[in-house]
């Protein structure tokens, strides 16, 4: 049986988080011998890993990244796993040069989202991945912006999709519409998911009609970043100055999104940019039509006139434009986009699929 070590930063409520929780379960159940080791203590889904009887190991680092890694390398040596897998930018530059100091394991990294820019960081990644064995991107956009930019790593990159659980994000029976209609927004209040252009967008169509309201999960009151706790607050102030306090209502992250899905009309994504969003995925699991932006591989899974929307995201008239469109859908129009929306997730998205393919690498 091989040792497999799943390496993320830690298990807080992130996209990232939920899919390597679920791929060690999934492992589990094969059979495999699975660990999660992570280096911040942070356990949104440490009871999630509990439930599905995988170890976790919180890897003590203090003092700074230099002892942190050291403590990370001697970890996972110590460990002696026959392959690591790990999420994230960060962990996955740290696991290549464990291998290249002397680990002796197979190595895949996953890339979680898309490449924006080919910052200094970029060209260090992309140069430490010579010690991947696989390189995993969640999205086909970054599977071809790898095989483009860094054509020496086509051979070793395998695109793996998100995987979403069918049977805990579904809705039973045929939707109904509320009279006044909600739109569900599940992503962090951080500047990459756009909440401020959504604002404006909000505001637009709150001029012309008021049969919505807007539900927006996503605050994380303790963050300890200091740029991403000043952009939530400019937001929650913007909120209040156009106007928009009763009709568009700001949430806690939580950890039964599946019953806010159910409870739902529409589905919005208003980021500038993704990998393959946890959270449209479990939307469309759910029977929701979707409106989201029109990047990377969101049109893999909203089409435009079968279960969604695409607009711009830097155009809050576009994005307001796309919502009312939404909103006056036919009954008969709004049934045909729920069942299509889950139809491109059991086709695209089944958990079987995804850990096969896992599998396959290790």
């Amino acid at each position: 049986m091989k040792r497999v070590a799943l390496f993320i930063d830690h298990l807080g409520a992130g996209g990232a988080q939920r899919q390597i929780v679920g791929l060690a379960g999934m492992l589990k159940e094969r059979g495999v011998d699975v660990t999660v080791y992570t280096y911040y203590p942070n356990m949104f889904y440490g009871s999630l890993l509990e439930q599905y009887g995988v170890p976790c190991v919180v890897i003590e680092g203090n003092g700074g990244q230099w002892k942190r890694f050291l403590q990370v390398r001697k970890t996972l040596i110590g460990a002696k796993p026959d392959v690591v897998v790990a999420y994230l930018d960060s962990p996955s530059m740290m696991a290549c040069a464990v291998r290249c100091l002397g680990g002796k394991f197979r190595l895949i990294v996953s890339e979680r989202n898309t490449t924006q820019a080919i910052t200094r960081r970029e060209r260090v990644k992309f140069w430490l991945y010579r010690y991947a064995d696989c390189i995993v991107p969640n999205s086909y956009a970054q599977g071809e912006f790898i095989k483009t930019h860094f054509p020496k790593y086509a051979a070793k990159t395998v695109v793996i999709s998100n995987f979403v659980d069918l049977d805990k994000f579904a809705f039973h029976g045929k939707r109904q519409r509320e009279k006044k209609a909600v739109i569900l927004v599940a992503a962090s209040v951080w500047a990459s998911k756009n909440t401020k252009g959504f604002i404006e967008a909000v505001k637009l169509l709150s001029e012309r009609r008021d049969d919505f309201v807007v539900k927006w999960f996503g605050l994380i009151p303790d963050t300890p970043i200091q740029r991403n706790r000043e952009y939530m607050d400019d937001c929650l102030r913007l909120v209040k100055e156009k106007g928009l306090t009763g009709v568009m209502l700001f949430f806690p992250k939580t950890k039964t999104i599946e019953e806010e899905y159910r409870k739902a009309d529409f589905f919005c994504l208003p980021s500038f940019y993704e990998g393959t969003p946890n959270v449209l995925c479990e939307a469309l699991a759910s029977s929701l039509p979707a409106i989201s932006s029109r990047v990377c591989d969101n049109p893999h899974y909203v089409h435009e006139g079968e279960n969604g929307f695409l607009f711009d995201p830097h155009q809050p008239a576009d994005m307001a434009s796309k919502l009312e469109a939404a909103l006056c859908l036919t009954d008969t129009q709004y049934g045909e986009y729920c069942l299509r929306s889950r139809a491109i997730a059991e086709q695209t998205m089944s958990g079987k699929v995804f850990v096969e393919k896992y599998l396959s690498l290790l």
